[in-house]
């Protein structure tokens, strides 16, 4: 069996994720489409709309036939070690093909960009960018216009993203040929619609919290489940909500606890604590903290690593950049489930159904993230949510 791999948020599942889902089969003629998901964080340092478990139902409703879990300490990551995690699971899983969504749309001109970003001259030039205080994109962007080379095939975000996935194949040896799609219609910043049925996951979430419709932009079943769990939860899972935790975490660590947590620069917890004693709100704490060198993006992953209490020591000694070490399932279709017993013996890592305590501690920190993610929920749910993280077996999905 041909596997087509794609990496993805689904936060949530839209029209656009449907395209680039079905276009991405009609393209490799594959006959299993697997998906890489990031669990409860997103790669910009956003909880979810919904859970793991939903958003991995909304891609086999809608043509996935194997969803697999890009563990935390990638899924929340800058892209190389969030591209890194996905690429090597789709590696283990002996994916024949990646496809991804870009600006450009043209996988030869991306890998010909990727081969001249490789170069020592190139290097040399981005790492003083980088020393002069400019952000990585920034500096990537200074760096392509001093070559002459219109930067803005590389800094638009999903080429970005896109050159880190061919670095990630590239630097992990992998068999995988990398394919790109057109990304049509929205930008993953639009704040609302701009097109009458496509528009980005962040306006679908806008217009949700406002309570405006969403059913133009997500597929039928999406719409039922966002709704049901609305209804069921009353819970809309932004930072906003989750601001009392962080508050409570930031203000209890101390400036002295904020410098072991991974990402926090020395001088930056101070930063960090001395501007949540006079926030009030997460918008207010985010304007006090967010500067140039330190981007919203990167404040928020920071944010969900306190609040998941994960460590810089421990994040060090993991060697992530060397790639996941292990495969977890979170659902399948009878397709899905019978790629899986063709590839099983030839996957070198675990392959994991359901939680186990033996298991890797990458994995175990999964406890963590979820009791973070479920803490705003109410009772029972709350306990729910956490004891699903040890209990669920994959879901199945007959279509």
């Amino acid at each position: 069996m041909k596997a087509t791999g794609l990496i993805v948020e689904y936060n949530p599942f839209h029209n656009g994720h449907l395209y680039h889902l079905t276009e991405s089969l009609k393209q490799s003629q594959a006959d299993v489409l697997i998906v890489v998901m990031s669990g409860h964080f997103t790669q910009r340092g956003e909880p979810t709309i919904v859970n793991k478990w939903e958003r991995a139902k909304m891609a086999l409703l809608n043509g996935a036939d194997l969803v697999v879990e890009l563990p935390y300490v990638y899924s929340c990551q800058s892209a190389d070690l969030f591209a890194k995690g996905a690429v090597s699971i789709l590696t283990h899983l002996r994916v024949n093909e990646l496809i991804f969504g870009s600006e450009s749309g043209n996988i030869n001109e991306l890998l010909t960009l990727d081969q001249i970003m490789q170069e020592d001259q190139f290097q040399k030039k981005l790492k003083q960018q980088l020393k002069s205080g400019l952000s990585l994109p920034k500096a990537s962007a200074a760096t392509l216009e001093s070559f002459n080379l219109n930067h803005e095939l590389a800094t638009s975000p999903n080429n970005t993203l896109g050159l880190y996935y061919l670095k990630a194949i590239r630097e992990l040896n992998s068999p995988i040929t990398a394919g790109t799609l057109t990304r049509i219609h929205s930008d993953y910043r639009d704040l609302a619609p701009t097109h009458h049925a496509i528009s980005s996951a962040t306006s679908i979430r806008n217009l949700r919290e406002k309570g405006q419709a969403i059913d133009a932009f997500v597929p039928k079943n999406v719409a039922h489940l966002l709704k049901e769990h609305y209804e069921l939860t009353a819970t809309y899972h932004t930072w906003e909500a989750y601001f009392p935790f962080l508050k409570q975490k930031i203000l209890t660590l101390t400036p002295k606890g904020l410098l072991g947590i991974h990402d926090v620069e020395e001088g930056l917890e101070n930063r960090l604590y001395a501007a949540m004693i006079k926030s009030s709100s997460f918008e207010e704490f985010m304007n006090h903290v967010k500067t140039k060198r330190y981007t919203r993006t990167r404040i928020q992953r920071i944010c969900a690593h306190i609040l998941t209490q994960t460590e810089k020591t421990w994040i060090r000694a993991l060697q992530i950049e060397n790639g996941a070490p292990y495969v977890r399932i979170l659902g399948s279709t009878p397709t899905g489930k019978r790629y899986l017993k063709q590839i099983k013996k030839e996957v070198t890592v675990p392959i994991y159904s359901k939680f186990e305590l033996k298991a890797h501690e990458i994995l175990k920190h999964e406890q963590a993230v979820t009791a973070a993610y479920s803490a705003i929920l109410p009772e029972p749910l709350c306990t729910q949510l956490n004891q699903e993280e040890y209990m669920n077996f994959p879901l199945h999905i007959e279509r």
